[in-house]
């Protein structure tokens, strides 16, 4: 329920960066906000002006987010303040839920969480403020200075946030393209980071090549990269391999800044058009400060470290980050078990010092290694989590469907009688093949992500409330009355059998029975991206003529373009109507888009050879009617 008075909160969190994102987060719902990066000057605000919610940090300088929780607990004036604490560490979190009494802590959230999470838990303790149709979009800005890059991307990681990171040095300006949290494309103003140059830097072409196809690409409108494929100079998978490594190449010289301006920019969605990259943050991290000129910020990352115990990460979401280690690397990470530091480690070897200082910085960027000021004691699981993946589509969906359905206990393995150790452990387990990072960078997963994501945030669920007495308690009375509906995997199986024979009815051009078959997938398995686009088509194909199944077709397409941009079938089929709207600009851009998404759609490269002969031919010919005159 909306209220008109502000609620006030208080943040405590010593990392500038988070608490920033937060901050302007919650201002833009409306709420009034005060953030601190200790307690001390918390409690004197808290003494000076009344507050709704307090939302503190476990690991504070100084007094921890927990003793200043017990001591908001023991004053009389805020004895019953909401308290939601947060954390990034697994086994703190737990302590949380086991001393809640002790502590008073109201709720808690374990990192990374989501800032829409965050929203929804606050709004369940104080309510949404009237305010809350504020549109302007989130705005964070700092100095690389103060924030290392490693630590932005990150932090975009961590609160799974989409929009446009702007970065600047001198004249020099970059925009990152951040989706979920995951760098995806980069755009810069740095000449020598142009596709041309590049092409020509690496030998692949001449500066002559470059000349004569640059004139043609303008007058055209066309891009470079198809002129240089339909020239001969480039293959489709030469020009997709080549656009991945140029967007990578200009983020990874991002890390070699030693100081610049960042503002991010949150977004729901991009245009599109853009080539979108598969690698982790994780990945991205390790890659951008293993270059020799990143060597000031590794140092600069490590300093805090050097004298505390490394140790893996007890918080599976960022332990299990997809991150590609070598053979030594690997060893290097065994090695940190809670009882060396990174000054120990670069003593040790110091012929491998190089490479030994990027890879720690890099994991504890990540989070994937955390430090301590004690060593550890006690066993400490050295499992990498390898995700064993899905040899076929069938078999993921299978397993989708069954862990949809079931209820918490089943989906875990555990028992209600089962301790919140247990429960933990089947989560671990569950969360090393699960992770959305381990299917991120596999080429059979675009179409699938959205499940794999849906399945992980039902892990996550269900373990947090497991693990919550409170919760517990709740969750069980809910499932001793009606179960809430959910779609079974007899359903889900049906709709891809349906979705098969449709395939199968529209390669023998039996659109209308196709339609069918497609229509009844969507009724059962609900509005996939595939399912959509065959349905468009076939529907299209039944009746090119008819302008208004024509613009149905256009619209079920753009919705299944939204939905997954990298299915090249999707504008394909875009570009083939286009073109028989007599709408060629439209069409070559969308057959270009296609050969980005799947440099082996020869349909379409077809297409733009095509269009390129007509305009040479047209060119010719009107060459010809001058002589005449």
């Amino acid at each position: 329920m909306s209220e008109s008075v502000p609620k006030r909160i208080l943040i405590v969190d010593d990392d500038p960066n988070i608490n920033r994102f937060i901050s302007e987060s919650l201002r833009l719902r409306g709420y009034e906000v005060q953030n601190f990066a200790s307690a001390e000057p918390a409690l004197a605000a808290l003494a000076a002006h009344r507050f709704d919610l307090a939302l503190l940090d476990i690991l504070l300088p100084g007094t921890s987010g927990l003793q200043l929780c017990r001591q908001l607990r023991r004053n009389p004036a805020t004895a019953d303040l909401p308290v939601i604490m947060m954390t990034a560490f697994y086994k703190e979190a737990d302590h949380i839920r086991e001393a809640r009494e002790q502590y008073g802590a109201t709720d808690y959230l374990l990192k990374p969480f989501s800032l829409k999470t965050l929203h929804e838990r606050i709004a369940a303790l104080v309510g949404t403020p009237a305010a809350a149709a504020n549109q302007e979009r989130l705005c964070v800005e700092g100095t690389l200075a103060a924030t290392p890059f490693a630590h932005v991307v990150h932090n975009l990681y961590s609160l799974r946030a989409t929009g446009l990171l702007q970065l600047e040095r001198g004249d020099l300006k970059k925009v990152l393209y951040v989706k979920d949290g995951y760098p995806i494309f980069v755009r810069s103003n740095l000449v020598r980071e142009f596709l041309g140059q590049i092409l020509v830097r690496s030998g692949i072409i001449s500066n002559e090549d470059l000349a004569r196809c640059m004139p043609l690409a303008k007058e055209s409108g066309r891009q470079i990269g198809t002129v240089l494929i339909e020239a001969g100079l480039l293959s489709p998978h030469d020009l997709n391999d080549l656009l991945n490594r140029q967007i990578v190449d200009k983020l990874l010289d991002i890390f070699t800044w030693p100081d610049g301006h960042f503002r991010f920019i949150q977004a729901r969605e991009f245009k599109e058009g853009i080539t979108s990259i598969d690698v982790s943050p994780a990945n991205l991290i390790l890659q951008g400060l293993r270059a020799p000129a990143a060597q000031p910020q590794v140092e600069r990352l490590l300093a805090p470290h050097l004298d505390r115990y490394l140790l893996p990460a007890e918080n599976p979401l960022y332990r299990f980050q997809e991150i590609h280690l070598s053979a030594s690397e690997q060893r290097f990470f065994a090695l940190c078990r809670g009882d060396l530091t990174p000054r120990d480690l670069l003593s040790r070897h110091q012929l491998s010092r190089h490479d030994i200082a990027p890879l720690l910085a890099a994991l504890l960027a990540t989070g994937i290694l955390e430090s301590r000021d004690e060593p550890a004691v006690g066993t400490i699981d050295d499992s990498t989590g390898q995700n064993n993946g899905f040899n076929h589509r069938e078999e993921f969906l299978k397993e989708y469907a069954w862990m949809m359905q079931q209820d918490y206990f089943t989906l875990l393995g555990v028992s209600e009688s089962d301790t919140r150790d247990q429960v933990r452990k089947a989560y671990y387990g569950l969360v090393k093949k699960y992770h959305p990072d381990r299917f991120f960078e596999q080429e059979h997963a675009p179409e699938l992500r959205d499940k794999i994501t849906a399945i992980f945030q039902r892990i996550s669920d269900a373990h947090d409330t497991l693990i919550d007495p409170a919760r517990k308690a709740v969750y069980i009375d809910e499932l001793k009355g009606k179960k809430p509906t959910r779609a079974t995997v007899e359903n889900i199986l049906q709709a891809e059998t349906a979705f098969q024979k449709g395939l199968i009815l529209e390669r023998a051009k039996k659109y209308g029975e196709a339609l069918e078959q497609f229509t009844l997938a969507i009724d059962l398995g609900g509005s996939e991206a595939e399912y959509l686009i065959h349905q468009a088509w076939s529907s299209y194909k039944l009746d090119p003529g008819d302008r208004a199944r024509t613009e149905r077709a256009r619209q079920t397409l753009l919705r299944a373009v939204g939905a997954n941009p990298r299915l090249a079938l999707a504008h394909l089929y875009l570009g083939y109507i286009s073109k028989n709207d007599g709408n060629e600009r439209e069409a070559q851009r969308r057959f270009e888009r296609a050969i980005q998404c799947n440099p082996n759609c020869t349909e379409a490269l077809r297409e733009l050879r095509l269009m390129n002969m007509r305009q040479e031919k047209q060119e010719k010919k009107g060459l010809f009617d001058l002589f005449r005159k």
